[in-house]
């Protein structure tokens, strides 16, 4: 999901680049809540008919679930900001909870779409400058990929 922000007077350009996330934490809680009451309703249930060896396993599954939705709403909060200011262009990344921040000179400044080199892997969107590069919207689909590369490639020129 791409926010923009647009000040044509001043010719700055921001976008916010998040994942879309349709699950809060809070709601994630709730679905770990309810699938642990109802799977160790159903192990307990065997259990009282003499098939013990199931509550370690309901554990364990229940365990690795609760795993799997602590790593997705961590990387529900990573994010990605462009600024184009002036004659510059800044890219600062919230990344598993470390910040990350590049800056580029505005003239020299390319916006990259390439083509992934194995079929149905994602295309890489890439801004680079002087020999340094980085990727801009992991997250996106290849329809947000192509708006942001267009945009991005606009507002590098704007004002220029």
């Amino acid at each position: 999901m791409v926010a923009t922000q647009f000040d044509n007077f001043a010719c700055t350009r921001r976008f916010l680049i998040r994942p879309n996330c349709s699950l809060s934490w809070r709601d994630a809680v709730r679905f770990y809540l309810g699938m642990v009451l109802v799977s160790f309703s159903i192990a307990i249930a065997f259990a009282l008919k003499g098939a013990w060896l199931i509550l370690p396993f309901a554990g364990l599954e229940m365990l690795a679930l609760g795993i799997a939705l602590y790593v997705v709403s961590r990387r529900a909060n990573d994010w990605q900001e462009i600024s184009i200011d002036g004659d510059r262009v800044d890219v600062i990344a919230r990344n598993a909870g470390q910040r990350q921040a590049q800056s580029f000179q505005r003239a020299w400044v390319r916006v990259i779409h390439e083509d992934a080199p194995i079929k149905g892997h994602p295309s890489r969107l890439c801004l680079r400058s002087h020999g340094r590069s980085v990727e801009v919207g992991r997250c996106l689909t290849e329809d947000e990929k192509c708006f942001l590369a267009e945009q991005l490639n606009r507002a590098v020129r704007a004002c220029e």
